[in-house]
């Protein structure tokens, strides 16, 4: 079974309605399904993401893993609606480098994780390559991307508060994962923010759906 991974039910929402999928937990986790297909619902930020994850790989059997949804760009490159596969994912506020490590690696855990795109890259031809850095701070601002996100040995574009944890979650379990995130917005550049995010997020629940339709 294929499981589709989110923080936000409106970024979904669009997706589980035409699949039929059916509301099979509600109580701590939002999780809908049929006999192919699972969607979960997690919340916003790592310890979330990592948790309702970990919950659904002990007691469901899934085979792999997609995250999709939308986040923040730092990358002067993208713009507004952009689609992006992403390649390497790091933690923008791990920092053991007192011990040796590279900054954004968790100690004895590998240094970035790797996602499992090749399909995904053949059906999504419009695709940019990006590689992104997850945290429980909502960076918002050029300063920030200056103290947390610059410091890692990696050109960085994208910016979440869950991409990593499900990552991590998904080595641990030994589980394919595939992310596609759409850009809601650029930090420092106005010009490319025309959308509000209210109103883009309801564009971007569209725009996810034609993708899953694609890949799924």
């Amino acid at each position: 079974m294929k499981l589709i991974i989110g923080a936000m039910h409106e970024e979904l929402q669009d997706s589980i309605a035409f699949y039929k999928l059916n509301k099979v937990e509600n109580e701590k986790f939002t999780i809908y399904k049929n006999e192919e297909i699972m969607f979960c619902i997690t919340g916003i930020g790592l310890v979330n993401a990592a948790a309702q994850l970990s919950y659904i790989l002990s007691k469901y059997d899934i085979d792999s893993i997609i995250n999709i949804g939308t986040s923040g760009g730092c990358d002067k490159e993208l713009k507004q609606g952009d689609i992006l596969i992403i390649d390497k994912i790091y933690n923008s506020v791990a920092d053991a480098t007192a011990f040796g490590y590279a900054y954004g690696q968790v100690p004895r855990m590998p240094k970035y994780y790797e996602t499992s795109n090749k399909d995904i890259i053949k059906t999504i031809s419009k695709a940019k390559i990006k590689n992104i850095a997850s945290s429980d701070i909502f960076i918002h601002s050029t300063e920030q991307v200056k103290n947390f996100i610059n410091k890692i040995e990696d050109k960085i574009s994208v910016l979440d508060m869950e991409c990593f944890a499900y990552a991590q979650t998904a080595y641990l379990f030994e589980k394919e994962f595939s992310v596609i995130k759409i850009i809601s917005d650029v930090i420092g550049e106005k010009n490319t923010n025309n959308v509000q995010f209210n109103d883009f997020i309801k564009i971007a629940g569209k725009e996810i759906l034609e993708i899953l339709k694609k890949i799924l």
